[in-house]
């Protein structure tokens, strides 16, 4: 299960967008937490997981394996850091010498069902991989037994990995590329299916990447134009399911657009009104759903959601 960005990826064929040179790889395993070997252990953990028994030792059988493995170090720095597991929370343990080089733990609060918490999960451990420059990391939950959508969760959290690790580089004139390879989902299942939903988070976290890219691309960069074309290249791409219908200036001023046609008249690029429609594959919908999403893209940031608008209004 790989998730791959090339350099200067070009979603229109014309506008190229920022530079992603990885390839992140996503595997799940049911192994033991100890015979993980790596950059980063990544434990995402309630503050009920840290709870001890009377003899100061981990209620969690996780936690308590791996503190065993570790001297008990890990227990002696939560207490030194005031480490409760409060959703935010993180820190690190550095292993030099041994085959698992960092442990990290991630607070997810008093309890974790939520698909954000998990998420943030994913993005959290991303991004302290890529300040530790690791190329590859374990992420595992301290309690997931008895956890319903397990395979939700894994998602979730590789969706969070992706958008972790991504930076928006295309107008730095230097920027490192990210050290992160590979990320094991340890624990939350196995097989086909998982494969499947952690292949459409990626998609859902590429479509976010992709929205942010263009929201930050200034006005002289993304002119209506431009996003007509990177809007026409994407139904190009994904014809089975997209098309899209773009009007001009004076197709509109035909179809008597006269508040559209003011608003644009504030730019020196002509207006471009584009229309996405999905249609997925199958049976006839019986609901059909509009979007508007207002593209203005001067005098103000660009205002669209990529992973939802249908229709992209006033550019």
């Amino acid at each position: 299960m790989s998730c791959r960005y090339t350099e200067n990826f070009q979603v229109a064929g014309v506008f190229v967008w920022s530079t992603f040179c990885w390839l992140l790889t996503f595997t799940t395993k049911e192994i033991d937490v100890t015979e993980w070997k790596g950059g980063l252990l990544a434990v995402g953990v309630t503050e009920k997981d840290l709870a001890k028994d009377q003899n100061s030792k981990f209620e969690n059988p996780i936690l308590k394996k791996l503190d065993s493995c570790l001297g008990g170090v890990l227990a002696d720095v939560l207490t030194e850091e005031d480490f409760t597991g409060k959703s935010g929370q993180s820190t690190v343990v550095k292993l030099p010498g041994l085959g698992l080089k960092r442990v990290g733990l991630f607070g997810l609060g008093q309890s974790a069902s939520s698909t954000e918490a998990f998420k943030g999960l994913g993005e959290a451990a991303a991004a302290m991989a890529k300040t530790a420059q690791a190329s590859d990391i374990a992420i595992v939950l301290a309690s997931s037994e008895g956890l319903s959508a397990k395979s939700c969760k894994a998602s979730a959290i590789a969706s969070g990995a992706v958008l972790g690790i991504y930076e928006d580089n295309k107008y730095k004139s230097e920027s490192k590329k990210p050290a992160l390879k590979s990320v094991d989902i340890l624990g939350l299942g196995t097989g086909p299916e998982l494969e499947k939903k952690l292949k459409y988070a990626q998609d859902v976290a590429f479509g976010i990447i992709l929205g942010k890219e263009l929201t930050n691309s200034p006005a002289n960069v993304l002119t209506p134009g431009k996003l007509t074309e990177e809007a026409s290249n994407i139904a190009s791409l994904y014809s089975d399911v997209l098309s899209a219908k773009i009007l001009n200036e004076e197709q509109c001023k035909d179809l008597k657009m006269g508040s559209y046609l003011a608003v644009a008249a504030a730019s020196a690029n002509p207006p471009h009104f584009i229309h996405l429609t999905n249609k997925p594959p199958g049976e006839p919908a019986k609901l059909k759903l509009a979007l508007v999403g207002k593209g203005l893209t001067f005098d103000r940031w660009l205002q669209i959601d990529l992973e939802q608008c249908i229709f992209y209004p006033r550019l």
